[in-house]
Order: C-alpha cells, then sequence, then structure tokens
C-alpha cells in the first residue's frame, strides 16, 4: 500500500495551528471550569438538603426510643413508628422531607421550591422539638 506524502507545515501554518490550539485549549478549560463551577454548587445544595433532612432522621429516632419502641431502620419504618407514637405530625413532615430533600435535593441534586419549602418545614419542626426539650 502507498503511503501518502505530506509537505511539512511551514512555520506560518505551525503558528496558525499553535494559535488555534491554544484559543481552543483555553476556552475549553474556562468551560469546564464553569461547569466544574456549576457542580459544586450543586453539590453544595446536595449536601445541605442531606443534613437538614439527617437532623430529622435523628430528631425522629430520639423521639421513637424515648417512647419505648425499637430504633427504626428504615424510612418507612420512621414514619409507621412516628405514627404509632401519636406523632403523625412528623409522620407526615418526615415523608414529605424524605422525598424532596433526601431523592430529590441529595440523590437527584434538584434544588427549587419544594426543597426549599421542605427545608423550612424541617427546621421549624425540629426547632419545636428541640425548644421542648431544653
Amino acid at each position: 500500500m502507498a503511503e501518502t506524502l505530506e509537505r511539512p507545515l511551514s512555520y506560518e501554518e505551525r503558528l496558525r495551528k499553535a494559535r488555534t490550539l491554544l484559543e481552543e485549549g483555553v476556552a475549553g478549560f474556562e468551560a469546564a471550569e464553569a461547569a466544574e463551577a456549576e457542580l459544586a454548587i450543586r453539590r453544595q445544595g446536595a449536601v445541605a438538603c442531606e443534613m437538614a433532612f439527617h437532623a430529622l432522621v435523628e430528631l425522629a429516632d430520639v423521639l421513637i426510643e424515648r417512647a419505648g419502641h425499637a430504633p427504626a431502620e428504615t424510612h418507612s419504618g420512621r414514619v409507621e413508628a412516628l405514627e404509632d407514637i401519636g406523632r403523625a405530625d412528623l409522620a407526615n413532615v418526615y415523608q414529605r422531607a424524605k422525598d424532596a430533600l433526601h431523592v430529590e435535593g441529595y440523590y437527584a441534586q434538584r434544588m427549587g421550591r419544594l426543597q426549599r419549602d421542605r427545608l423550612r418545614e424541617v427546621e421549624l419542626a425540629v426547632q419545636t422539638e428541640l425548644q421542648k426539650s431544653t
């Protein structure tokens, strides 16, 4: 098979190639930096949702155990146990927060009105219970 012969690039062509490669490299890096910044913000929001949800998990576990029930091992177990101890109000908050903060906020990294509303709901519920304990 015959090989194709290519003439070497001239100095001017190589300099144009260098300029083009540099421009593409810089533009690509800037785009990657912007994407990384957006991802970092999403990760930060996801972790924040998960932390707030876990505050509710800890609170639920304490209330369930204080009422003499065995610790719950699952989210649905916590919801059932909260209902069993007469805390349907917290069971509802828990279920709503699990969906909005844990599933959608943390795993799906969704940040919207639903997450903001559930975060406020969790904050109010946890703070109210903490005030009862002090």
